[in-house]
């Protein structure tokens, strides 16, 4: 964990400090929330909050100092400098030179979270290993979890993630990945880029960061992460094309949400996976994960023993079993097409009447309603009933799922509403959509979960 004098980051952020620069800070913090005693607090401006603005609620939890691009009211010792997440990023690249730990870099666009748990998990049964929490993978997020990182790391799992083109090379920058690995390039936050092909140019923007002696895995099932192996002349480990790659999955037999069974292949081992995690989605997130932990040295017999003890990450298809035999599927953290696609074929594989609770996919732009109605195609396969929340883009996804029972709402607590009224003992839900729908709320409800 970082720890230096207040003129130590004086001097790594430039900044002018008006108080004690004998103070001693440990680690960072960018919510006054999560402050611990010792913290350095970084004031961030956001688009609907400014952390100038909570330096007192830091100062009460036990931040040591404040980084600031403002004069704030405190007696803590203050940093100013002129730009808050730029100083930040230099305090993460001064944790990274010369490395306390080896990093090894999540992207992709779906399935980054879950992978990066499932890494971490496996990597924990070889080496101390660290991770970054949650989906901290943002400009300001995973700078702050490389300088939080405990002082016994020896591998840090770090999601890194973008919604426009040069962040990643930001990101790539002070993280200096000493492996990464590619999940698969699907259009999420194609609103900003247009096509597939410059999402993965994007992408692509972390590999020059990339140790030159370090290692590349990528999902040769995927034709853009597959054409990055020309970029990077380190060693290259692919995954997911059978008898072509360093590892792959066969024999894959779902149950619903029992859980599914299937097999790790390579050249040389045979790996026999049986779990209750749900879909095939999360088995080729085990595989990504798996074919990397054994690249960095992991025995690969530890691989089956590690899989019985994987959960998906919180939102991330967390299964709530309800009085009368009623099951929620919890996926209501993001949506993307091809993430509900793959929520939606999970569901089709399990017994009982199905229920599908969708909202609207942001961030699609001119194909938003293509996409919709694509899902609600999909949806009809898959489901007895379908609710859709939001405004014309799920209208969009209604109208097309012909066939079976359709509502639609226009938030999620009219979603949840509607769907207490149509609940029926053994009944399966599924509850997914892109995060400004909040349908985690319509969750929480069903479930009496108190946040």
């Amino acid at each position: 964990m970082m720890r230096r004098s207040v003129a130590a980051l004086a001097r790594l952020t430039a900044a002018r400090v008006a108080g004690d620069e004998r103070v001693q800070v440990t680690g960072v913090a960018i919510d006054s929330r999560e402050v611990r005693p010792g913290n350095l607090f970084v004031a961030l401006p956001g688009a609907r909050v400014d952390g100038h603005d909570f330096v007192t609620d830091a100062e009460a939890r036990g931040a040591a100092a404040v980084l600031a691009s403002r004069p704030v009211q405190t007696g803590l010792p203050v940093l100013l400098v002129e730009d808050t997440l730029a100083a930040l990023h230099c305090l993460a690249a001064a944790e990274r030179l010369p490395p306390r730990f080896k990093l090894v870099g999540i992207t992709g666009s779906v399935g980054k979270t879950t992978t990066k748990e499932f890494l971490a998990a496996l990597l924990a049964t070889t080496y101390p290993t660290g991770s970054s929490r949650g989906s901290r993978n943002s400009q300001a997020g995973l700078p702050a979890e490389i300088c939080n990182q405990p002082d016994d790391t020896a591998w840090m799992v770090a999601e890194m993630g973008m919604n426009h083109a040069g962040e990643l090379d930001r990101l790539g920058a002070l993280a200096r990945p000493d492996a990464m690995l590619y999940t698969v390039i699907a259009p999420v936050h194609i609103e900003f880029f247009g096509t597939l092909a410059k999402i993965a140019e994007a992408k692509a923007e972390v590999l020059p960061h990339l140790h030159p002696e370090g290692v590349l895995v990528l999902n040769a099932a995927d034709p853009f992460t597959s054409l990055f192996a020309s970029r990077f002349y380190g060693r290259v480990v692919r995954y997911g094309v059978p008898g072509e790659s360093d590892l792959w999955l066969e024999h894959y037999q779902g149950a619903g949400l029992r859980g599914s069974s299937f097999t790790l292949r390579s050249a040389t081992r045979v790996l026999e996976i049986s779990w209750h995690l749900a879909g095939r989605h999360q088995a080729d997130n085990l595989l990504a994960a798996a074919a990397c932990a054994i690249a960095l040295g992991v025995p690969s017999e530890r691989i089956p023993a590690a899989a019985q003890h994987l959960q998906p990450a919180p939102r991330r298809g967390q299964i709530h079993v309800l009085p009368g035999g009623i099951t929620v599927v919890d996926d209501s953290y993001n949506a993307s097409p091809v993430a509900v696609e793959t929520a939606l074929a999970l569901l089709a594989e399990t017994s009982g009447r199905r229920i599908a609770v969708l909202g609207e996919m942001r961030e699609l732009g001119e194909a938003t309603t293509e996409l919709h109605r694509r899902v609600g195609q999909a949806a009809a396969r898959a489901a007895n009933v379908l609710i859709t929340v939001g405004g014309e883009p799920s209208r969009a996804m209604a109208a097309a799922a012909a066939g079976i029972e359709v509502y639609t709402t226009s938030d999620a607590l009219a979603a949840t509403e509607l769907l207490r009224s149509l609940l029926r003992p053994g009944d399966v839900v599924l509850v997914k959509g892109s995060r400004g729908v909040a349908l985690d709320q319509a969750v929480d409800a069903l479930v009496g979960k108190v946040t």
